[in-house]
């Protein structure tokens, strides 16, 4: 079993460290999806910001290349009784989906996690369809607080391998780089700050 499967119900304990800028990530995420959408989560996790979507989406389509993630995702999905979300295993550099299908693709912390990540953008975009937006929340660890470090090196020692660490900056710049829309941000502080970027697509 991979690291994300093992960790799986694990997640939202580790996330709940990191609770304020976990919570200002999901209520930030309700006000960018516009009521009645069709939104697509991939690498969702456990679903919180696919069950964020669902509180005005009338689709929601929640995917992770983990199916155990997925199975904590249904659970939590039921326990609060949303009907609007499916979940699939999906891959982000290959989605089964048409182009421009969703109004909003919605891919949180998960990009430094991938040797390609402007490949995985470029996907996300495809499938997203013109003046539609692309949510990239991720969580900042270039300039690393102490406590946050203690975290990253705790995650690590579990089997956690980040590919890429951004500073805000960074991030704006690679995601700018990929061509594929104007690029919106802002920085959640806190004990790992998030940078939650916007893509609008051309």
């Amino acid at each position: 079993m991979d690291f994300w499967s093992t960790f799986a119900r694990f997640y939202d304990v580790a996330e709940a460290l990191n609770g304020s800028v976990y919570r200002e990530m999901t209520e930030t995420t309700v006000r960018l999806v516009p009521h009645g959408s069709a939104v697509l989560d991939c690498a969702a996790g456990t679903g919180e910001l696919s069950l964020a979507a669902a509180r005005r989406a009338k689709r929601v389509v929640c995917t992770d290349c983990s199916g155990e993630m997925i199975k904590v995702a249904q659970k939590k999905a039921k326990k609060r009784r949303f009907v609007n979300i499916e979940f699939e295993r999906a891959n982000i550099f290959h989605l089964n989906y048409a182009d421009g299908e969703f109004d909003i693709v919605i891919a949180g912390n998960v990009l430094h996690l991938l040797d390609n990540p402007e490949k995985a953008v470029r996907e996300l975009c495809r499938v997203t369809k013109s003046g539609g937006k692309i949510l990239l929340p991720t969580f900042m660890t270039r300039d690393k607080s102490a406590i946050s470090e203690t975290l990253l090196k705790a995650y690590k020692r579990l089997g956690f391998s980040p590919s890429a660490e951004y500073s805000p900056k960074e991030y704006v710049e690679m995601l700018k780089g990929c061509g594929v829309g104007e690029v919106k941000s802002r920085l959640i502080k806190g004990t790992v700050p998030c940078c939650y970027a916007v893509i609008i697509k051309k």
